[in-house]
């Protein structure tokens, strides 16, 4: 433990000094343009990543949002899909995870909830089934802590579908409150939970989480932009 302390402050010695040989700096994200200034005490310039999601056409799209609630994508610890499936575990409206897990993560939450007739674990799924299953979700609940960016909240975005996500990191950039989705404050059933609520009583409003405002919401993140913002940058410095 010792040794691997050491090593590590020694990493980040040689990291930082190196650190000062890099002419510009380009963040995915105000949170990570907020860790580049902490750790190497340099300023970045922020360009969000491209997001691209395909237009299948499918029975899902047609038919439009259906009654059950999306997540999944890295099931891993770290992203607090427990808590997830605690909280559906709890409240009793489906929902369907997709991905693949590490360490045997996955194996674990379905010997824990695989009981739950809600719950409906689908393994890793290719890009059209995706597609369609957000496109068909009610909304997709993202409970990562601090994440740099968070591409599968936008590409849920990208499909009309409003997030349900933890008050940190990149999706404080991404989701709008109350209109492409809601926040909730503690890695808590109860704080998970009572976001589900506020949504289901929100989205029975006129207007709200409408799914044409998503989308067009969610094109601030798209390829086309992304590329043009870096032709921009390159060429403002090549200028200079």
């Amino acid at each position: 433990m010792v040794i691997g302390t050491i090593a590590i402050h020694i990493l980040r010695m040689f990291d930082f000094k190196y650190s000062k040989n890099v002419d510009y700096y380009i963040a995915n994200s105000e949170e990570t343009r907020r860790r580049i200034q902490k750790f190497y005490r340099r300023d970045a310039a922020v360009i969000y990543p491209p997001v691209e999601i395909k237009n299948h056409e499918s029975r899902i799209m047609n038919q439009g949002k259906g009654e059950y609630y999306l997540t999944g994508g890295r099931i891993a610890r770290a992203k607090h899909t427990d808590l997830i499936l605690e909280a559906f575990a709890k409240n009793g409206l489906p929902l369907k995870i997709f991905g693949k897990g590490f360490a045997g993560f996955e194996e674990e939450l379905r010997k824990k909830f695989g009981k739950y007739k809600n719950i409906e674990f689908l393994g890793e799924v290719g890009d059209e089934e995706k597609d369609e299953l957000m496109k068909g979700a009610k909304a997709f609940v993202f409970a990562s802590e601090d994440e740099d960016f968070g591409i599968v909240p936008v590409e849920a975005m990208m499909a009309g579908t409003p997030v349900i996500a933890h008050r940190s990191g990149g999706v404080l950039e991404t989701v709008i409150e109350g209109e492409t989705g809601l926040f909730f404050d503690e890695f808590s059933v109860e704080s998970l939970n009572n976001a589900i609520k506020k949504f289901e009583t929100l989205r029975r409003a006129q207007g709200m989480f409408d799914s044409a405002k998503i989308k067009q919401h969610a094109q601030k993140f798209s390829k086309e932009r992304f590329e043009r913002e870096i032709k921009e940058f390159v060429n403002s410095k090549a200028d200079s």
